[in-house]
């Protein structure tokens, strides 16, 4: 079988996509990159490309821990200063969603770093602090690349802390300032703050309080350290490492530290001249989500940086797979993509990386359109909050980052895995792609609280009395039966959670005796609801591509997704005869006849899912020279 030597020779992107040698597939590579790709203007995908080329951008092999912790400092901060004002005022949100997508795929230490200082710092000085002129002077600075920023909401002493803030913020009606303390050890904050010698800056969010009342959580913001250390009353730990995505994580403490009254972001609450506290938000609930509302950006830069990388891994994967011969005697010197072993899971990390995308792209498009307009939370929106406030501030995004990280952690293992010791080398990007991944089960808030909290959002929303009716979506292999068949698991799954919390409800059972047994079905429930609007997404977004060979190619993913959800849920699916046995034995096989058309397409998907060698810079997918040749240029 032969494959195409051109499929990785992608090195601009232009008006019409990103260039390839094979004009054949350069047309619809174009048009399905448009899909994937941050909608973003093709100049600027260029500018970002070349900022991710720079040699100071260049893979760091063989460093210590510390001093690739200050390169990375060192490196976002330089991007940040050369960033159109769009960035930093976060009037483009596009612009963002594109920075998060390059910076991932060259570097994802420097991608996790700028979500902070864009979606955590600023994002919560530009929405909290509007008219605060001190806010403003912070978030320039940011901006500028002058400071680095560090959030702090977590706190190490306690699981599920966002909701128990204990960090204190008295105010001192005399001197018209706040106090910030730290109780006690557990109420230490843990973010990026292991390299404590940098001018940096705090987003604090602490419990405030008014003449010993409690007035519920907000952000405060001061200086945390200077190139001479902390700052007085502040204490910084050293790096606590964590191997898989390396940040100078640590702990941050503040001992009776005074900030102005200006520092406190206040979103319209008012403390008067007598010392009267009013906010004009009625619930502590509403405030706390309004005082978190930095995440919902983080969610949809996130998406858009997972889906990125998981899109690099699977298409340098293909790329391998189509170049590395395997000397196996049943038939030497063939390519690792003639083995349906390695078809199936390329391809599958492919429709997974396709339909992911499709799902992140079109919430953040929502994000998007109301990042400067967004309204404070309503109770009803607030009252479900039992393990994390994440889905109160925004339950599509919060849900979409859930399942993007679990998609990708999933998409990229596959891929490691299937390249044999060339996944394992970290030059080759799957482990470091793996661990931003990873730090996203937890960082924007725990992936299975938000599923909890859906949950219970999902059981709080009347149920139809019938099933969703089929719905003929135009896909192969049967795949339209299949997607109507999970879009019943959904419903099924949601009147089964329904109908046992109401009836532990009235046995009298109390909020942890009710939801404790039915934590799985819950996370099920939730979990199925996500997918299903995944998968019609990226239905939809198919027929938008008027190549006829893009759109054949996105069906055929579409297709392959659902049929491989299928084939996982399909114990569920026969014990409920929603699934026969004969319809069970044909997916393997339709699944197969899909990779086999998909085989077809192999250089039009490594331009469309893939990105420029000079950017990504693993061996593996140099299109220049050999794997061997590269992977010695690499480490040498």
């Amino acid at each position: 079988m032969h494959f195409s030597e051109n499929a990785h020779r992608n090195v601009k992107f232009e008006d019409e996509g990103m260039k390839l040698d094979n004009h054949d597939a350069a047309a619809p590579a174009a048009r399905i990159r448009r899909i994937l790709s941050s909608p973003i203007q093709p100049a600027m995908h260029d500018m970002l490309a070349g900022l991710m080329m720079d040699q100071r951008c260049r893979h760091r092999v063989g460093w210590s821990a510390r001093a690739q912790h200050y390169s990375t400092y060192e490196r976002m901060l330089g991007l940040a200063g050369k960033l159109p004002r769009g960035a930093g005022d976060l009037s483009d949100p596009s612009l963002l969603l594109g920075v998060a997508e390059w910076a991932a795929v060259n570097d994802p230490s420097v991608c996790f770093l700028f979500l902070i200082q864009y979606a955590l710092c600023i994002g919560t000085l530009v929405e909290l602090g509007k008219d605060n002129v001190y806010a403003r002077k912070y978030a320039l600075e940011l901006a500028q690349g002058t400071k680095a920023g560090a959030y702090m909401i977590t706190e190490i002493g306690n699981s599920n802390s966002q909701i128990a803030v204990r960090v204190e913020a008295r105010y001192d009606a005399q001197a018209r300032e706040f106090v910030l303390h730290t109780p006690d050890d557990g109420a230490l904050k843990f973010t990026n703050v292991g390299i404590n010698n940098l001018d940096k800056i705090g987003i604090v969010c602490a419990r405030l309080f008014v003449d010993e009342k409690d007035c519920g959580v907000f952000a405060f913001v001061l200086d945390i350290s200077d190139r001479h250390g902390p700052r007085p009353g502040v204490r910084l730990s050293s790096p606590a490492e964590i191997a898989y995505l390396p940040l100078d994580y640590g702990f941050a403490g503040f001992d009776n530290v005074r900030v102005p009254f200006e520092a406190w972001l206040s979103d319209g609450a008012t403390i008067d001249a007598a010392g009267r506290f009013h906010d004009p938000l009625d619930s502590a609930n509403a405030r706390m989500v309004r005082s978190l509302i930095a995440p919902d950006n983080i969610w949809a830069m996130s998406g858009s940086a997972l889906c990125a990388v998981a899109r690099a891994s699977a298409a340098q994967t293909l790329s391998y797979s189509m170049r590395r011969s395997s000397a196996a005697r049943i038939a030497a010197e063939v390519p690792l993509l003639s083995y349906y072993s390695q078809r199936r899971a390329v391809f599958r990390a492919l429709a997974t990386s396709y339909v992911t995308t499709c799902f992140a792209k079109d919430a953040a498009r929502q994000w998007g359109d109301t990042l400067h307009r967004r309204a404070a939370p309503k109770d009803e929106e607030t009252q479900h909050i039992v393990w994390a406030p994440w889905s109160a501030t925004n339950k599509r995004l919060s849900l979409v980052k859930a399942l993007t990280t679990w998609a990708t952690e999933e998409v990229i293992a596959e891929c490691r895995l299937h390249c044999g010791v060339a996944g394992q080398l970290t030059v080759n990007r799957y482990i470091e792609y793996e661990g931003l991944a990873h730090a996203f089960n937890d960082a924007g808030g725990n992936n299975f609280l938000i599923l909890l909290d859906m949950a219970r959002t999902l059981v709080s929303t009347p149920l139809p009395d019938a099933p969703p009716v089929p719905v003929d979506v135009p896909l192969p292999e049967n795949a339209a039966s299949a997607f109507n068949r999970l879009r019943t698991r959904e419903y099924r799954l949601t009147r089964q959670l329904t109908e046992d919390v109401a009836a532990r409800t009235a046995e009298g059972f109390d909020l942890l005796d009710i939801w404790n047994p039915l934590l799985p079905i819950a996370r099920d429930a939730a979990q199925a609801h996500g997918l299903c609007m995944a998968m019609q997404t990226a239905i939809s977004m198919a027929e938008t591509v008027d190549d006829v060979e893009g759109r054949t190619i996105l069906r055929d993913l579409s297709a392959l997704f659902i049929l491989d959800q299928t084939d996982r849920h399909a114990a569920w699916l026969m014990s409920e005869a929603l699934l026969s046995d004969q319809e069970y034995r044909s997916i393997g096989v339709s699944i197969d006849r899909l990779c086999e058309r998909l085989v077809r397409y192999a250089d039009t998907l490594v331009a469309a899912f893939g990105y420029p060698h000079a950017v990504i810079q693993s061996p593996v997918s140099d299109p220049d020279a050999d794997y061997v040749t590269s992977l010695l240029r690499a480490v040498n």
